[in-house]
């Protein structure tokens, strides 16, 4: 519950830095990570109270079919983060749409989560859609890195 209760905490300040950092936005680009910040507070704020509910149940009688506690494997924790933190800074550097579909396969293979292909589909997927949504119908600019060259900005 201890850890949990510190990665919320984490992702509260990290959410707060992100919503702050985006008043130094233009107000047509702070909206987007100012709502990915606010999704962050109330999913930080139900994780919290997840822990304290089930502190609650493991202090007084044990609930009926309650999942047996996963440990939180530390060295893997750190290593997501990290490879967060090295997202946020190629960003910039790359441009947003070669190190997003990276970063994703990367994460998705990371997690386990599906198969190599599918990693890559829905990464190019998301990817086309967020240019459509962000460049061509809001007009709001992305970093393009090593594709500003393709295309015109």
């Amino acid at each position: 519950m201890l850890k949990h209760g510190l990665f919320a905490v984490f992702t509260f300040i990290l959410a707060g830095y992100f919503f702050f950092k985006g008043y130094s936005m233009p107000s047509s680009a702070a909206l987007f990570p100012q709502l990915v910040a606010g999704l962050v507070f109330l999913l930080s704020g139900a994780m919290v109270f997840q822990s304290l509910r089930e502190a609650k149940n493991r202090s007084g009688e044990p609930a009926s079919g309650a999942a047996v506690e996963q440990k939180i494997h530390v060295p893997r924790v750190i290593l997501f983060t990290a490879l967060i933190a090295l997202y946020i800074f190629l960003i910039p550097r790359i441009g947003y749409f070669v190190a997003t579909p990276l970063f994703m396969v990367v994460m998705y293979m990371f997690l386990r989560a599906i198969g190599f292909f599918r990693a890559i589909l829905i990464s190019l997927g998301f990817s086309v859609f967020i240019y459509f949504l962000f460049i061509w119908f809001l007009k709001l600019p992305i970093p393009m890195g090593l594709l500003e060259r393709f295309f015109e900005v």
